[in-house]
């Protein structure tokens, strides 16, 4: 039997398991990430932080398996973003997708690059996630930490680094810089150029189901392991998560998360032909394109409500809340955007609110209201691939959010289409485990792998009734986004406008 050692690096949590092929996880070590935010936006991970707890729990789960393991691979969060010196220090927190900071930047990107060639060219829509947004803000707000960058990391290359001295990273996640041509999976040195920076800040990009590199002698020691393991870069967690669910041949998967991603496994870099940008693209494996997009408020919304409304109630209690009300909230919509959102139509000044608030509404409509107002915001991406005449006939729903049957029944009567859960929470592991293990000819191919390792849950189906609800709400929601839109801007300018004595925090 071969094993395979998987680390995930969320937003949230880090996750370190191995993985045999079955896609059993035989041991598992989670430990919570800090997340250090500031009222300025700044949401952070520090990464001494990050790799003493890779260490930490390495440890832990490697103990009698020191001999066994065929392979380290990684998965980890996307918009990762950490300068460093010459002598790999970082110069600063590793910033992540929860980060709002350079959203004010999103004129001067557009004063150096056209949104259109970007986008055809990289398939990321104009956002202020994206590591163009972040390098320009980092030049105008932190130029001392601009002009000492040797190279500007993600998570994956900042690991890498650790592990081998030398900073390696995968198009998926180099698919989230707007540096990387979606076609050939290789950097644009045109962007780079415009940009005002140099190719050789970035990682070099492999890709990430080839061994690249093996583990130095001293930090094996450390993880408790035997031998030099080698490495493989894996894909983002998404791109995981879409892999470990199956997410391919007309199926896609949602992951609810703290974010929330909604995408399909395809075999070319499919775009928007709208010109709306309402698909984001993202490489994936050679020959493997991820398309859907994503929102930034999913878990994170539930959290809020939780600790500021809910008065900490367990988010079981609150699933009993939510399922005390009809489909639709009576007429209560949750507007889900706390950190901005990544779809244009939406924007990145866009914040959170409800709307049509009445008395008799109570903590249990606004509960619903929330699983609800995601579901539509997700459904705009499934939207968009439908009309790009990508059709789809099942999803399947990961993370944490996916244990709450409530939430799950609702996004099936959203998108009027069977929802089935996966069975493990991990998805993110079993999918990398799959790359691993397939390059390792234990199966011929991914979709082989997926026969045997992935694991489903409880389907639901569509409510008849419920859907019929869900798409009158739904038109609503998407009409009040347009005019929302406008609102988001002057709502920005009024805050900035105030003194500093009338600011809040």
């Amino acid at each position: 039997m071969k094993y395979v050692l998987v680390l995930d690096v969320g937003t949230t949590n880090m996750k370190v398991a191995i993985v045999n092929e079955k896609g059993d996880i035989i041991s598992q070590e989670v430990k919570k990430i800090n997340l250090i935010q500031s009222a300025e936006g700044a949401a952070e991970h520090d990464p001494q932080e990050l790799w003493a707890n890779f260490l930490d729990i390495s440890k832990k789960i490697i103990t009698n398996f020191e001999g066994d393991i065929s392979l380290l691979i990684f998965s980890g969060y996307q918009f990762g973003f950490l300068p460093i010196d010459k002598k790999g220090n970082p110069l600063m927190n590793m910033v992540t997708l929860l980060d709002t900071r350079s959203q004010n930047i999103m004129n001067e990107v557009e004063e150096r690059f056209s949104f259109e060639e970007i986008y055809q060219k990289t398939g990321c829509p104009p956002a202020f996630n994206y590591t163009i947004a972040r390098i320009l803000w980092l030049k105008k707000e932190k130029p001392e930490i601009f002009a000492k960058t040797y190279k500007f990391l993600d998570i994956k290359s900042f690991f890498t680094f650790k592990l081998t001295g030398k900073c390696y990273t995968e198009p998926s996640l180099a698919s989230v810089t707007q540096l990387l041509d979606i076609k050939t999976q290789k950097w644009d040195e045109e962007l780079i150029k415009r940009l005002g920076i140099d190719k050789d800040q970035l990682p070099d990009l492999v890709p990430g189901n080839v061994i690249v590199d093996t583990v130095k002698k001293e930090i094996a020691k450390e993880m408790g392991l035997e031998k030099e393991v080698p490495i493989m870069l894996g894909v983002y967690d998404g791109g995981a998560m879409i892999l470990g669910m199956g997410g391919y041949k007309k199926s896609a998967v949602c992951n609810l998360g703290t974010t929330a991603m909604f995408r399909s496994a395809y075999n070319e870099p499919l775009l928007d032909k709208t010109g709306q940008y309402r698909l984001q693209t993202y490489a994936l494996l050679p020959g493997m394109w991820a398309i859907g997009g994503a929102v930034n408020n999913a878990g994170v919304v539930l959290e809020w409500f939780r600790n500021n409304i809910a008065n900490g109630m367990s988010y079981d209690q609150i699933n009993e809340e939510a399922s005390k009300v009809k489909a639709g909230s009576e007429g209560l919509i949750c507007f889900p955007f706390l950190t901005g959102e990544r779809d244009p139509r939406i924007g990145s000044l866009s914040t959170g609110s409800f709307f049509g608030l009445k008395t008799f509404h109570n903590l249990s409509h606004m509960a619903r209201s929330i699983y609800e107002g995601v579901g539509y915001g997700l459904n705009m991406i499934k939207t968009a691939l439908e009309e790009n005449n990508v059709n789809l006939k099942r999803l399947t729903v990961g993370g944490s959010g996916s244990k709450s049957d409530v939430w799950i029944q609702i996004l099936a009567d959203i998108f009027n289409i069977p929802v089935t859960k996966s069975k493990t929470e991990n998805a993110t592991l079993i999918g990398e485990s799959m790359v691993a293990f397939s390059q390792l000819g234990v199966y011929k191919d991914i979709e082989q792998a997926g026969e045997v390792m992935i694991k489903l849950g409880k389907s639901f189906e569509p409510q008849t009734s419920s859907v019929k609800t869900y798409e009158g709400y739904y038109n609503f929601f998407v009409k009040m986004i347009q005019n929302y839109r406008d609102m988001y801007t002057l709502h920005t300018q009024l805050i900035n406008s105030l003194g500093e004595e009338e600011k809040w925090e």
